[in-house]
C-alpha cells in the first residue's frame, strides 16, 4: 500500500499539518518529527487523533522520541521508530488503529476510516450494538406491558359488594289537618282540596202504620242514612288517580222528595252528595315533615314504609280530619361518599368503620371478587366506582 511521507518543521502547527493531509491523496501517511523533542504547542495529537477519526485518514507518527511515541499509542495512533518500520512493519499498523472509542463523527455514520488495513479484523459494526439496544428496548417495553396490564388490573378488575341492614325506628304522629278549596299549596294544617259532587236518585219504602208524617220521617230517616252509607262508594268513583276522599267532608243535600202510600209507604228523594278530595302526595308530604323531626339525626322516614290513616276529629266540624301517619326510620347512607371511605381499606378495618359510623342490625357483609384479591391483597377496591353498597330493609 501507497505510503506518503510527510517532515514536520519546528514551525509547523496542527492547522498547518491539516491543510497539508487533507491537500494531499487520501494514502496511509505518516508525519516525520523532527530531531527535536515537540513541544506541547506544536502539533496537537489529540486533534489530530480527532481529525484522522472525522476525516477517515490513516495518519501515523515517526519519531525517535519515545515518550511522544508512547502518547501517540494511548491515543490509538501508529507510531514508528524509523520510516522503514513504518513502510514495513504492518502489525503496528493494525495495533495502532485499535481504538477504544471513535471519535469526530455525526450520529449514523459508519465509524471506520476509508481504506483502513487491519489485516482481515473489522471493527465491530454498529448494527450489533443497534441489534443489543432493540433488545433492550424490546425488553424494556414488554416489562412496561406487564406493569400497564398488571396496574390495570388492579384498578379495572376487583369489585366488592358491601351489604347493610341498617337499624330500623317505628315512629307514629297524629295530626289534625282541614281542607281548603280556595288554596293550591299546603299551608300548615291545611291541604288543598277539590270539591266533588254526585247526584242521587234514591226510592224507599214501608209499612203504612196509620199514621202518614211518621211514616214519612221514619222512611226519610232510613233513605238518608243509607245514602250516608253509599255516598262514599259514589263519590270514590269520581276520584282521579292520586286523590283521597276525606270522609267528614261528605255531606248529603235532599234537593226534592216525593211521598206517596197506595198498600205500602213509598219515599223517592233527589239528593246531592258532595266531598273533599286532597292529593295523596300532599298528605304524603305534610306526614314526610312531622315524621322527620322525630327521628334523630341522621334518620330520616322511609317513604315505602309510611301508612296513612284518615279519621274524623273529635268535634267533627266539616272539612276537617285527623291523620295518622307511621313510617319507618333508616338512617340516610350517601352511597357515593360512603364508597369513596370504604375504598383500599382492608376488609376488617372496613367492617369496624362500618359498625362506628352506620347504625346497623346486623354486621355488614363484604364480598370481594375476584378470589385471587381477595387471597393477594384482602383489601376493597382502589377505586370508589369499583363498589357497590345494597341496602336491605
Amino acid at each position: 500500500m501507497a505510503l506518503r511521507a510527510l517532515e514536520l518543521d519546528p514551525s509547523d502547527t496542527f492547522f498547518s499539518v491539516r491543510d497539508r493531509l487533507l491537500r494531499g491523496d487520501r494514502v496511509r501517511t505518516v508525519l516525520i518529527t523532527p530531531g527535536r523533542k515537540l513541544q506541547p504547542c506544536d502539533v496537537d495529537l489529540v486533534l489530530l487523533r480527532r481529525l484522522a477519526d472525522r476525516e477517515r485518514l490513516d495518519i501515523g507518527l515517526v519519531t525517535s522520541d519515545r515518550a511522544l511515541a508512547r502518547q501517540a499509542r494511548a491515543l490509538g495512533l501508529p507510531a514508528f521508530a524509523n520510516l522503514t518500520l513504518a513502510e514495513h512493519y504492518r502489525p503496528g499498523w493494525r495495533r495502532g488503529s485499535r481504538r477504544a472509542e471513535w471519535i469526530g463523527f455525526l450520529p449514523g455514520e459508519e465509524r471506520r476510516p476509508i481504506d483502513l488495513v487491519t489485516g482481515g479484523e473489522d471493527i465491530p459494526a454498529t448494527a450489533d450494538r443497534r441489534a443489543r439496544l432493540w433488545f433492550l428496548s424490546g425488553l424494556f417495553a414488554c416489562f412496561l406491558l406487564v406493569g400497564l396490564l398488571a396496574l390495570s388490573m388492579i384498578f379495572l378488575v376487583p369489585r366488592a359488594v358491601v351489604t347493610l341492614r341498617p337499624a330500623a325506628l317505628p315512629a307514629q304522629v297524629i295530626l289534625d289537618l282541614s281542607t281548603g278549596t280556595t288554596t293550591n299549596a299546603t299551608d300548615g294544617t291545611v291541604v288543598p282540596g277539590r270539591t266533588i259532587r254526585h247526584a242521587i236518585d234514591w226510592e224507599a219504602s214501608g209499612a203504612i202504620t196509620g199514621d202518614p208524617t211518621a211514616d214519612q220521617q221514619r222512611i226519610h230517616a232510613q233513605a238518608v242514612q243509607g245514602i250516608s252509607a253509599a255516598a262514599h262508594d259514589f263519590l270514590g268513583a269520581r276520584l282521579e288517580p292520586g286523590e283521597m276522599l276525606i270522609p267528614s267532608s261528605i255531606s248529603v243535600e235532599i234537593t226534592e222528595e216525593s211521598f206517596t202510600q197506595a198498600g205500602q209507604s213509598e219515599l223517592i228523594l233527589h239528593a246531592d252528595v258532595t266531598g273533599t278530595a286532597v292529593p295523596l302526595a300532599d298528605l304524603r308530604r305534610v306526614a314526610h315533615d312531622a315524621l322527620a323531626g322525630m327521628f334523630p339525626d341522621g334518620y330520616e322516614p322511609d317513604l315505602n314504609s309510611l301508612r296513612l290513616q284518615i279519621e274524623p276529629t273529635r268535634d267533627a266540624l266539616p272539612g276537617t280530619f285527623q291523620m295518622t301517619a307511621n313510617a319507618i326510620g333508616r338512617p340516610t347512607i350517601d352511597h357515593t361518599v360512603l364508597s369513596e371511605q370504604l375504598r383500599a381499606r382492608r376488609a376488617a378495618e372496613a367492617d369496624d368503620f362500618l359498625t362506628d359510623v352506620i347504625p346497623l342490625a346486623v354486621p355488614p357483609v363484604i364480598d370481594l371478587e375476584p378470589g385471587w384479591w381477595q387471597a393477594w391483597s384482602g383489601r376493597l377496591p382502589l377505586r370508589a366506582g369499583q363498589i357497590e353498597v345494597e341496602i336491605l330493609p
